[in-house]
């Protein structure tokens, strides 16, 4: 067997470890996050409002219905499909 190709295996192989064991550079921040206002009502006085859809001209309605439940689109459709997601 020729010694130069083990040389060149074992150079890739410690240059592999090397590069493993190199610590991970986090990603920079895009954008700095704002404060929201403070609320001057208290939480456990706080009504909850259904609030009314807005549309213009050319975009697809979206709001909440009478349950809380949102929706996107005709909320009289006759068929309504529903959606359930977990996040773990």
């Amino acid at each position: 067997m020729n010694p130069r190709r083990f040389f060149y295996l074992g150079l890739l192989i410690a240059a592999l470890i090397v590069a493993s064991c190199a610590p991970a550079s986090a990603p920079e921040p895009t954008a700095k996050p704002t404060p929201l206002p403070p609320t001057d009502t208290p939480a456990s006085t706080a009504t909850t409002e259904v609030p009314t859809p807005t549309t213009s001209e050319g975009e697809v309605p979206t709001g909440f219905t009478e349950d809380g439940l949102p929706y996107r689109g005709n909320p009289d459709a006759p068929v309504t499909l529903a959606e359930h997601s977990e996040f773990q």
